[in-house]
């Protein structure tokens, strides 16, 4: 066993947030609380009466009643057999003060977290044997740092929205995250994760289990600078030292994704909220807009002239009606900026218009292609390349999914207000603090929604109706995307197909030609930047040729194995979003590639 030791190079942050707990009442218990105050002069009400008054079940009526007593605006009075309900001095000003009642309690916290510099991933503090440079200074025979790997990742700061799964808070209060700060880093090269590097097996010992990834990258930095290390036994035995008082775990054979990196978010979806064409999900965009109230953001990841044109006439549409809409561009052509910037300085052109409009004025990093609308059935987000775009590209593979979830879509706009406070001179000011307050407005009615527990009803699929959507989709964060391709790339199966714009697809074949026989895979289909390869398997060899397929999209990649589809965009050491489909949902959209195909 040829064994060495290394340094992870991290940077830690503090970031201040707010919890809450409680929630808004419902409008039955602020109706049942008037009820109740108006009764002052009669001295009460019984339970009978107020049944009489609402006609509900007694069940909702004695929980609406028990909520009222113990936040102390009700009391109990027994008169002979009867119980009366009467209003206190505090239920009165509630009641005359015209607001919904609301129990809501809500504190300022702070959390360390850090972030490894190889891929980007963070952790909490709590869940990582750190070192500092102090500690290891006498042993190093030169700086620290160069006895550490290779930072891949410059990236300072962090979005404050990014690292709202890591913030901990009370299980038993239930509490939510209501607002975050932009995060403060608190210093680089000043902390490191200690690790020992197996070279013979390729094993990684010391890393948490939401890294486990990083082992081949760390793997092959080690062996290639093998003699620098070996070449201070001082330092080497220091961290030997170091690492004996610290818990030295490796992870084999992972059995899902999930222990990889913890989603961002999840939610139950249906075949409905699956697009794969860019003619549908185009359909789906439309939709959305056309239901649009109050505000829109649009972050256009890629755009070009045509979808340029495509995402100017839906703001101006969006302004006729009165609608706000925050529009958040990219750009990867260089020559075409000048142009899509005068497109996009178009939209509020027209001072007439009602409604109002914010853009970047110079291309931002790109991230993502999404939008959110606000709607009268609540806050509906969708996420994918096949949202843009003109009728060029409907015959395109563009998946999009669309997210109903309250919770969902507020962590989504909280990453997307860290995105617009990445903008220079605080040109993003506005939105930023715009969207930060829609995501604390949503994520209050998550809380009502799942305090009142309510049941997923089933839905019925569209292609056969006496099969049930069953699907889910998970929503992924930077450099969690990466981690589950890791990951979803080497499962075992027989249905295989990715796509990468940015690579040949003689490379893409190259590639999955060499994994190991034992994975399992008896077809597969690989889409590259100059078109689609099949590879089939005869005997022991493999055949190559040409597949008809719908091609790939230009500004997002797709690994979708068995039933599940993963789907990235932008650049994975940022807070670019991506999401992963599975289930019943992932298997239906095999069928329609396949019928596409």
């Amino acid at each position: 066993m040829t064994m060495v030791r290394t340094l992870v190079p991290l940077n830690m942050y503090v970031v201040t947030y707010q919890l809450a707990y409680g929630r808004p009442y419902s409008k039955f218990e602020a109706l049942l609380l008037k009820a109740i105050n108006g009764s002052t002069d009669t001295g009460g009400r019984t339970s009978r009466e107020l049944g009489d008054i609402f006609k509900v079940h007694v069940r909702l009526l004695t929980e609406g009643l028990v909520t009222l007593i113990q936040e102390g605006w009700v009391a109990m009075e027994q008169r002979g057999s009867e119980i009366y309900y009467l209003v206190t001095e505090q239920g009165r000003a509630t009641v005359a003060s015209g607001r919904r009642p609301s129990n809501l309690r809500v504190r300022t916290v702070h959390a360390k977290i850090v972030r490894e510099r190889l891929t980007g991933q963070m952790a909490r503090v709590s869940e990582v044997p750190l070192i500092t440079v102090k500690a290891l200074r006498r042993a190093a025979n030169q700086a620290v740092h160069k006895e550490a790997l290779q930072p891949r990742v410059i990236r300072t700061r962090i979005n404050g929205g990014e690292a709202e799964p890591l913030l901990p808070r009370s299980d038993q209060h239930q509490e939510r995250v209501r607002w975050i700060d932009s995060a403060a880093r608190v210093s680089q090269d000043l902390h490191y994760l200690p690790v020992r590097v197996d070279l013979d097996s390729g094993k990684v010992l010391g890393l948490p289990y939401r890294w486990q990834h990083l082992a081949q990258m760390i793997c092959e930095e080690a062996r290639e600078r093998r003699e620098e290390f070996e070449a201070d036994p001082a330092f080497q035995a220091e961290l030997q030292r170091v690492m004996q008082d610290s818990t030295e775990a490796v992870i084999d054979d992972v059995p899902t994704v999930a222990h990889w990196a913890e989603p961002y978010a999840q939610e139950f979806v249906t075949c409905a909220d699956l697009t794969l064409r860019g003619d549908h999900g185009r359909t789906m965009a439309e939709e959305l807009l056309a239901r649009a109230e109050g505000s829109v953001l649009i972050v256009a990841g890629n755009l070009d002239e045509p979808t340029a044109v495509a995402t100017k006439d839906a703001a101006i549409a969006l302004r006729r009606r009165g609608v706000h809409c925050d529009v958040l561009w990219s750009c990867e052509d260089e020559a075409a900026v000048d142009t899509i910037q005068r497109r996009i300085t178009a939209i509020r052109a027209d001072d007439s218009l009602p409604g109002k409009v914010q853009f970047n004025r110079g291309r931002a990093e790109r991230v993502a292609d999404m939008m959110i609308t606000i709607t009268a059935d609540g806050p509906v987000a969708a996420i994918g390349a096949g949202l843009f775009g003109g009728a060029e590209r409907d015959g395109e593979l563009r998946p999009a999914v669309r997210l109903t979830d309250p919770g969902v879509v507020a962590a989504l706009a909280r990453v997307c207000a860290g995105w617009w406070e990445e903008l220079p001179a605080n040109e993003g000011a506005l939105p930023a603090h715009r969207w930060k307050h829609l995501a604390e407005q949503w994520a209050g009615e998550a809380a009502t929604a799942q305090a009142s527990n309510e049941e997923t009803v089933g839905v019925a699929c569209p292609d056969n109706p006496s099969v049930e959507c069953n699907g889910r989709v998970i929503v992924l964060v930077g450099p969690q995307q990466a981690a589950f391709h890791a990951n979803l790339s080497a499962e075992a199966g027989q249905r295989y197909l990715r796509t990468d714009p940015n690579e040949h697809s003689d490379r893409l074949v190259a590639e999955l030609a060499h994994l190991p026989d034992a994975v399992g895979r008896r077809y597969r289909v690989i889409g590259g930047a100059d078109g689609w390869r099949t590879l089939r398997p005869k005997g022991d060899s493999w055949s190559l040729e040409v597949a008809e397929a719908p091609p790939p999209a230009r500004s997002q990649r797709l690994l979708a194995v068995n039933g599940q589809w993963l789907v990235t965009c932008g650049d994975q050491a940022r807070s670019s979003i991506g999401f992963c489909v599975e289930g019943h949902v992932g298997e239906r959209a095999w069928e329609r590639a396949s019928a596409d195909a």
